[in-house]
Order: structure tokens, then sequence, then C-alpha cells
């Protein structure tokens, strides 16, 4: 069984393939709540009915019907479930929230955890101790996320660390591995190019990743600083212009493929990409979605640590994927907290869910969970990054200042102009300035 406290070496870890399904971004509604009467007490009543609700497939749904059923046999009571495809939920929990209706546990996606602490909507969880909310074997600083003014108000269901998915069957056929996590953006881009080679036109060396705000958020933490720093930009012209540069070398060389192509396969699912269409060899995205892209191939992926300056310049870090949160009108606050404590730290019940939040956050139960081989590969890679690379947990409220989903789109916009030739790398940067200063102003 694998050991966390030991952790997969960059080498061996590169040996594991595996061959992936995709999440989608939502922004938030804006909501007003304020929170409602709660139970003085922070012991959990039992017997009650709770409700959660989340966002996610039909087999999720499944899952989370299986340990709600486990927790009412073993506490009593009973919990429903709401849950909706990703593209509604965000819209339908602002309506609920703001109308008093929420379920007592919500889900939340990352970039609205400090938004709605901020509208009192989230029960604050330290008053309940460890008989309640057990977190000692909860990661601290993916969890730290959860806390916002001094308060923990949510509580990481998975944990995930940005990386790139890689085609190790179509690089073993040009007698290439797949690069070792800890590589330089110099090793890359040699990589890159003798792909492109080696592959002599049937394989471009890596996709165009110029548009990507996840991706240049950890360039720009490699370079010492964040994507925001006091609800402003935190990064300079100069940091942009060299993200810019290194895919403007790519395509230049032909390692990456011309703009038009990167645009024309930016939708559709991924599906559509070029990793699963077979015309490049890698995908650069947080990979909790790694079985999703294995489902759309026959060959075997791997994944390994986008390109950085140095080992302790990696710009990595572990973050929820997905997050719950008491809400603060719930009539069971206790209990709820109780139901999340219990999602946490319970086995049974982390052996049904498996990887189906990313990987659990409950680093003990990590290590006796039988994971299918390409939720192991996925793992894998957080704990490696954990172990080797992580850097501290951007806070959310920094990360998600108030326009920040209108910066994501002009940071895309301006990625893809500059790649289809419609900007220059200077003009590019300028417009995306202008209009990302506008919206956070």
């Amino acid at each position: 069984m694998h050991d966390i406290t030991q952790g997969p070496s960059r080498r061996s870890f590169l040996g594991l393939g595996v061959a992936a399904a995709g999440a989608a971004t939502l922004s938030l509604a804006g909501c007003g709540a304020s929170p409602g009467p709660q139970s003085a007490s922070a012991t959990p009543q039992g017997n009650v009915s709770l409700t959660m609700s989340v966002y996610g497939s039909n087999t999720r749904q499944h899952k989370l019907q299986q340990v709600f059923k486990l927790y009412a046999k073993k506490n009593g009571g009973k919990v429903g479930l709401e849950l909706l495809a990703n593209e509604a939920y965000a819209q339908k929990l602002a309506t609920q929230i703001a109308g008093g209706a929420a379920a007592d546990v919500v889900a939340l996606f990352h970039n609205s955890v400090a938004q709605y602490a901020s509208k009192n909507a989230l029960a604050p969880l330290d008053r309940y101790g460890p008989k309640v909310l057990d977190l000692s074997h909860v990661d601290k600083e993916s969890s730290s996320g959860g806390v916002v003014d001094g308060k923990r108000v949510a509580l990481p269901l998975g944990d995930n660390a940005y990386g790139v998915i890689w085609d190790k069957t179509a690089l073993a056929d040009l007698g290439m591995s797949v690069p070792e996590p800890g590589h330089t953006w110099d090793d890359f881009i040699t990589f890159a190019n003798d792909v492109k080679k080696k592959a002599k036109g049937r394989l471009y060396g890596t996709i165009d990743n110029s548009a990507d705000f996840n991706g240049f958020q950890v360039f720009v933490r490699q370079r010492g600083k964040e994507l925001y720093k006091d609800g402003k930009l935190g990064f300079s012209k100069a940091d942009l212009e060299a993200w810019f540069a290194i895919w403007a070398e790519l395509r230049k060389s032909g390692a990456a493929p011309p703009g038009d192509l990167t645009v024309q396969t930016a939708t559709g699912g991924f599906g559509n990409s070029l990793l699963v269409t077979g015309k490049a060899p890698n995908f650069f995205i947080y990979p909790n979605v790694l079985s999703g892209f294995q489902a759309l191939t026959k060959n075997e992926l791997a994944v390994s640590t986008i390109p950085m300056t140095s080992a302790s310049k990696s710009g990595l870090f572990v973050r929820a994927s997905n997050w719950a949160a008491v809400n603060a009108r719930s009539s069971h606050p206790a209990d709820a907290a109780a139901l999340l404590g219990f999602m946490l730290n319970d086995e049974q019940a982390a052996r049904i869910l498996q990887a189906e939040f990313a990987a659990p956050p409950n680093l003990e139960l990590r290590k006796v969970i039988e994971f299918n081989k390409v939720d192991r590969v996925f793992i894998d890679y957080v704990e490696l990054v954990s172990k080797e690379f992580a850097q501290p947990v951007p806070s959310l409220a920094e990360e998600f200042p108030s326009g920040s989903p209108q910066v994501m789109t002009a940071f895309v916009t301006a990625g893809q102009s500059v790649a289809t030739g419609q900007q220059s790398i200077s003009s590019g940067t300028d417009s995306f300035f202008s209009q990302a200063e506008g919206f956070l102003s």
C-alpha cells in the first residue's frame, strides 16, 4: 500500500501510466444573505433531517446517496440530496441563499467561498470540536483556504494540484518519455521541439497554453507574485509579455500549433482536444479530470508538473477542488457540521467516495483506500506536489476579488488574439491590462 509519508519519487512517479473527464468552471452569481437563528449548542442533536446541495454527475449522486444512507444508519435521521449539473448549480445556489432556502450543507466552487463568507452566508465552523468536526488528519495546507477573515467557513472535499497530462504511449512511439517533474522551461521548449522533429509532422510538441489563466497563475507565482494583490493585478506587463513570448517561440518553431487551430479546439469538450485527437502529446490542466481524459483515448496517460524555474520556485500549490460549507441559516448547524466531519473522516464513506471529489483530504485514509489505476496516478501526483514542490496556498479572498471572472475572460481573449496574430504581444498585453484594471476598479 502506498505510504504518503514517503511519497513517490519523481522518476518512479512517471513510471505510473494512466489514460481522463472535464470539470466546468462557473462564476458566482451575486447574492445577499444574513445568518438566521441557529441552535446555540455546538453538539449535534442527532436523528434530524438534513439536506446537502451538490453539483456533478449521476455517478456522484449515486455515491453520495450511499454515504448518506451510511450516515443515517450510524447517526439516525436522514439526509436528502439536491444535485444539479455544474452549469446550473451556481445560479440556483445563489438564488436559494438569497431567499433563505439553501440546503443545510452546500457544495461550493472555490471562486465562491470568500464571496459567500463576506455575505455571512456560511456558518463559522471553529466552534465545533474534534468530536463533531475532527480535522487532525485533514491536509492543513489545502484546508487553510477555507479560512476567511480568520474564520473557518468551508472545508475541502477533495485536493488537487495543477499539472500537465501527457500521452505516454505517443511519446514512447517516438522513443521518448514523459518529462520528469521539476523540469524547467528551457527543458520543456527543447523537449517540445524534439517531439515535433521526431514526429515528422504527425504530432505537435505541445499544445499552446497561452490563454490558460490557471497556467499563467502558476507562472506568475514562479516569479514571486500572485494574480491579485489588494484587489488589483499583482503582476506586471513584463510578466505577461514573458508568458506570451514562451508560447510565441513555440508557435514560431512549429512545436506548438498555429493559433487558429488552438482557438478551434478550445471548445467542444476534452474530446476535441489535440491530446485526445492525437495531434499533441499533452494538456495543461488540474488533473482531477484524468479519468475522463483516459476514457477518451486508448493511449496510456501520465501526469507531470508544469515547467518551472526550480523546485523551490515551482509556483505550485495543493488546493481544494471542491468545497463544502454549512448554511448560516441551517436549523441544525451542529448536525450539518457532523455530516461534513463524517464525509471527511469515516473510512467506509471514504471508500465509497474514492476520488469522486479529487484526492481525499484525509491523509490517513488516502493510505488505506484501494484506488483504481487512473485515480492512483492522479492522487500520487497530488502527493508528489505536496511533498516536493508545494508553495503556500493563495488566499481565496485575495485570489477571487470582485471582477475576477471578467478578468479571466479578458485574459483568454488576449491570449487567443496574440496567438492568432490579431495583436502583437505588446498590444495584447496593453489591451488586457486596460480591460482588467477597469474590471477591478
